[in-house]
């Protein structure tokens, strides 16, 4: 199965106000569309509105000996996106935007003087991103695993095609909701209709040497080793997508 381009979500009009985040990463936009438009709408008007605040993703800070930004009014809250981030699920980049603007509505607001990590989460829950914070949870416990390393590092030295081919069935699913919530029953009919179980086996046989076993999800209650090397193999393929992106962009620039 070829998945073509990445998929940001279904079409949709985007706010103009969100350009004036000119600089910002191209490829944060419909990450930040996604963000916007689910906020509730007073929310959304106040920090659009407000051009003290604004965002920066530019990926030439990691190359450049100096750099200078005009915003044209002053500002007093700046986010920095990190664009390393960009290969990671759709989920985490939004919940990262949204986490963001959360700290900023509760600095900005008369709700608290202080507030901790957990106000933050409360108020992402009520703004409808509880999907959002619960696949995060999940992706940090699975993301410090051997299967996850395991898998990332098989599938760096995999082609595209081969990846595709392979493990698409499953890119939809972890990049829009994170596999913590899969059911292994629906795991177990997507790996038959794949027809993968010989390449998982493979790879655990490759790495047994590494002591990986098969441990219980912290989420599910499910084993974990072979949603944790999914994981790994789909970020490798994401990593693959973009760069394509990337590539494709820069060839645009030129021509």
């Amino acid at each position: 199965m070829s998945l073509g381009k990445i998929q940001y979500g279904k079409e949709r009009v985007m706010d103009n106000r969100i350009n004036r985040f000119k600089i910002c990463d191209f490829r944060f936009f419909p990450y930040l569309s996604t963000v916007f438009e689910r906020l509730p709408q007073t929310v959304r008007d106040g920090v659009l509105n407000d051009e003290h605040f604004q965002i920066l993703a530019d990926e030439d800070m990691f190359n450049a000996g100096a750099l200078r930004y005009d915003f044209g009014k002053p500002v007093n809250v700046l986010v920095y996106l990190n664009s390393k981030i960009i290969s990671a699920p759709k989920h985490q980049v939004v919940y990262t935007i949204a986490h963001e603007i959360a700290r900023y509505v509760l600095h900005t607001g008369t709700i608290k003087s202080q507030f901790c990590e957990k106000d933050i989460e409360d108020l992402l829950v009520r703004w409808g991103f509880e999907t959002e914070a619960e696949a995060v949870r999940y992706d940090k416990a699975i993301t410090e695993s051997d299967g996850f390393k395991t898998g990332y590092e098989w599938a760096k030295k995999q082609s595209k095609d081969y990846l595709m081919q392979h493990f698409g069935l499953y890119f939809d699913e972890w990049n829009e909701r994170g596999l913590g919530r899969m059911p292994s029953t629906v795991l177990d009919k997507l790996t038959q209709r794949a027809g993968i179980d010989s390449i998982f086996d493979n790879v655990v046989l490759l790495k047994k040497e590494k002591g990986i076993q098969a441990s219980k999800d912290r989420t599910s209650g499910t084993p974990s080793l072979r949603k944790a090397m999914l994981a790994g193999i789909m970020l490798a393929i994401k990593e693959l997508e973009l760069m394509d992106l990337s590539i494709q962009k820069n060839w645009a620039t030129r021509h």
